[in-house]
């Protein structure tokens, strides 16, 4: 009762089986090259009908785009063209790294059926990753409308709306997902990066605690937890995470930038400089090795040292905030005031919700005779302080 299928585009194969079926998909490689070339299957006359009924119920619709067995999307590719047909297919292209040919099928299904919550919610989430997410934002929400409301929607679209600073609205989505799934330690993650980056230190903490209770090998959690208590001034503590990820495989540049650094603050300051070294060997381009170095050297005195690092590592990364805010305190420690007050501008125009740049820029305005702007900004470093007082 099977159809006789021909495939082209997949390779010479046995006459005797075809390419694309069978032992076939057992191979990465196999499974993406006829994966994306769907386009080139062809079905011979003697193909059954099928009714779009018979279809649902023969492959049942999921939601959850990591689980579809390999076979299937290609199943889906031998049956005439339906928007459910275009989702899978967009599936099987999306898992082989084809996103934007996975865009152009998921457009298609939802000409198709415009109401197709399954090509909303994919199409949001390979938005997502290519980082457009004010896209990924408006999918999603057209997919949550239209499914009454999923817990996995509402987490991707927290992370979509991350991305795009509307972290109001990104923390009531995690706050759904965890009032529903309290052990979800992504939501705890992505929260607490959250109320990290507005200055909620505290339940910043509480929130990656969780995370690790969950999954105690939670590598972001980890990461960021110790990110947090750097900025709480916890250096010990944060040593401690640094190095168990360290211990555990993980030796990207940042993260043993930021180990050298919490060296430098426990009062270890040669040590720290002699791993800066060895790691601006490896990674000579690494901005936040250059900053850390750079602050170093501006703790010990040497700003005009620690100027050239700021600006190799501005260089590199020209919206850094930390590298505008740092070369800002070392050129007011130097006394060029107008060189100061200009990347103190540009570290509030990038972060505008950071205390510590607008206290440093009402030190700078006070030096050159504005103390009325000095004030004002002295009266915002207070209010946020106030607002979030961890920061």
């Amino acid at each position: 009762r099977h159809a006789a299928i021909s495939v082209a585009g997949c390779g010479a194969a046995p006459a005797a089986r075809p390419p694309c079926m069978g032992a076939d998909l057992d191979t990465d490689q196999r499974y993406a090259d006829c994966a994306v070339g769907g386009k080139a299957l062809r079905l011979r006359t003697d193909f059954p009908r099928v009714s779009p009924l018979s279809r649902v119920l023969h492959y049942p619709v999921t939601g959850d785009l990591d689980g579809w067995p390999r076979g299937l999307h290609l199943q889906y590719l031998f049956y005439p063209v339906s928007a459910q047909a275009l989702v899978n297919r967009a599936m099987a292209r999306y898992r082989a790294g084809y996103y934007l040919s996975a865009i152009e099928d998921l457009d298609q299904a939802l000409n198709f059926n415009p109401v197709s919550a399954d090509a909303f919610y994919a199409r949001g989430r390979i938005y997502l990753l290519l980082r457009r997410p004010r896209q990924a934002v408006r999918d999603l929400d057209q997919a949550w409308r239209l499914t009454g409301g999923r817990t996995d929607i509402a987490y991707q679209r927290a992370n979509a709306l991350r991305q795009t600073g509307r972290f109001a609205r990104a923390l009531r989505d995690y706050d759904e997902v965890l009032r529903r799934s309290p052990g979800h330690a992504g939501a705890h993650v992505n929260r607490g990066a959250v109320l990290q980056r507005l200055g909620f230190f505290t339940r910043a903490e509480v929130d990656y605690d969780a995370a690790l209770e969950e999954n105690a090998g939670d590598r972001a959690a980890r990461y960021n937890r110790a990110l947090l208590k750097i900025r709480m001034g916890q250096f010990a503590a944060a040593q401690r995470d640094l190095d168990v990820l360290a211990a555990r495989g993980r030796r990207d540049p940042q993260l043993l930038s930021h180990r050298a650094w919490t060296m430098a603050a426990l009062g270890e300051r040669e040590a720290a400089l002699d791993e800066y070294e060895k790691l601006l060997a490896r990674f000579p381009d690494d901005a936040t090795a250059l900053i850390g170095r750079g602050r170093i050297l501006s703790m010990g005195g040497d700003h005009q040292a620690a100027i050239v690092d700021f600006n190799h590592a501005l260089r590199v990364s020209p919206a850094d905030e930390e590298g505008h805010l740092a070369r800002g305190q070392a050129s007011a420690a130097l006394g060029r005031w107008e060189e100061a007050l200009g990347d103190l501008d540009t570290a509030i125009r990038i972060a505008p919700d950071r205390a510590d740049s607008y206290a440093s820029r009402a030190e700078v305005l006070h030096q050159m005779g504005r103390d009325a702007d000095s004030q004002a900004d002295r009266e915002k470093a207070a209010k946020l302080r106030a607002r979030a007082p961890d920061r």
